[in-house]
């Protein structure tokens, strides 16, 4: 990073996975702002995370922390076994294309009209509700090792199809039994498609003036 900001610009080259940023730009310029303990899920074309502990993005000591993607969960198969699988592989959008595909219609349609969805029909209902059980087991999981104030949810995706799934997780969410958990509020983000470049841009915002500059950047 040092060579990078001595050959090609004036100012330090800071390095941060893409889930990590959308959860930076949700941190400073979204309604995680409203919460010193979060866990942050954007789901893009591949399912990511990032923490926030103490008003503070936390990336961990390898830059990886809130690999949510990776999460295992129980995920139900169409001839009703369940199988462990990680996250990214039911609460992707990558998902979503592979059923618009499977009925006939075109994958890309999710980014040529990335403002609507309304006429994907079945494929992204069966969608939105594999996802957010998919979502739920692993709040479940999360709350197990932080108990964090709230679970923030963002995404590519419009913001009605955003509402339906955070709608359909805090059901889901509700099913699991968390005896002995302390509960968070899930909440739908508030930044959208543009996080990660949004989020990248408030690195120096973060490294100037976050409360704990030593956790985020580190030498």
């Amino acid at each position: 990073m040092a060579e990078l900001s001595r050959r090609f610009a004036r100012w330090p080259v800071r390095l941060c996975n893409d889930a990590t940023s959308a959860c930076a730009a949700e941190l400073t310029f979204g309604a995680g702002a409203s919460y010193r303990d979060f866990a942050y899920f954007y789901v893009g074309t591949f399912i990511g995370g990032g923490i926030v502990l103490n008003g503070s993005l936390f990336p961990g000591r390898s830059g990886n922390a809130g690999a949510l993607g990776s999460m295992p969960i129980m995920r139900r198969e169409p001839n009703g076994d369940a199988s462990l699988q990680q996250l990214i592989r039911t609460a992707s959008i990558y998902r979503l294309e592979r059923r618009l595909i499977a009925a006939g219609r075109r994958g890309t349609d999710i980014w040529l009209s990335p403002d609507d969805w309304s006429n994907f029909a079945e494929p992204l209902d069966v969608w939105i509700s594999e996802a957010a059980e998919a979502l739920a087991q692993a709040i479940t999981s999360l709350l197990a090792v932080i108990d964090f104030e709230a679970i923030v949810i963002d995404g590519a995706f419009p913001a009605d199809v955003r509402g339906r799934l955070v709608a359909q997780t805090r059901a889901q969410h509700a099913r699991i039994d968390e005896q002995g958990l302390t509960d968070a509020v899930v909440v739908e983000g508030s930044i959208g498609r543009d996080a990660r470049a949004i989020g990248g841009a408030a690195l120096p915002l973060l490294a100037a003036f976050a409360p704990d500059h030593d956790v985020l950047f580190k030498d």
